[in-house]
């Protein structure tokens, strides 16, 4: 199977947004650079299913067939249901995003875990998205970035060494 190199701001960008030289991490991660859906399509369902909830379940047809009282009982348990959909599609959608991202990553970071850098709990790379927007703002592209990348994840792997240390222990602990 021929695997693709893509560049480390396209991955960024499939889970981030920049505006101004500056990321925020995206609710829906974007699977258009690796051929899936993209976060749009998503976001433009989940504004769109209410409506088009309402306008099937409350046009004259239907509504005199249901009456008031079940037509909008029917309307809440659909609008209930059809949610679910969207949040399991939406789920499901930035599982994969995030697998091909930790492929693609691995290509330029082997040593480097991509779920921490997208994980909100305490990691030893929680100031990536300040070295990386720092990045940003001189401009660097795919080996500049990549090598000015590799040394903000050793500044922070010494900034946070203790951290580190235990995270190692404990997968040898899980290999053994």
């Amino acid at each position: 199977m021929q695997t693709n190199n893509y560049e480390i701001k396209d991955i960024i960008k499939s889970v981030f947004k920049e505006n101004n030289k500056s990321i925020k991490k995206r609710l829906v991660y974007d699977n258009s650079l690796y051929g899936g859906l993209s976060s749009k399509w998503i976001i433009l369902a989940l504004i769109l299913l209410p409506f088009a909830m309402y306008a099937s379940i409350f046009n004259p047809i239907s509504f005199n067939a249901l009456g008031i009282a079940q037509a909008i009982v029917f309307y809440i348990i659909l609008l209930v249901f059809a949610m679910q959909i969207i949040i399991a599609v939406a789920y499901f959608n930035n599982k994969k995003v995030v697998n091909n991202c930790k492929v693609a990553w691995e290509h330029y970071f082997p040593t480097i875990d991509f779920k921490m850098l997208l994980s909100a709990g305490v990691t030893p790379y929680v100031d990536f998205k300040k070295y990386y927007e720092l990045a940003l703002k001189d401009d660097l592209e795919n080996d500049a970035l990549a090598s000015r990348l590799n040394q903000a994840f050793t500044q922070m792997e010494e900034e946070n060494s203790m951290l580190v240390e235990a995270m190692r222990r404990d997968q040898a602990k899980k290999i053994k």
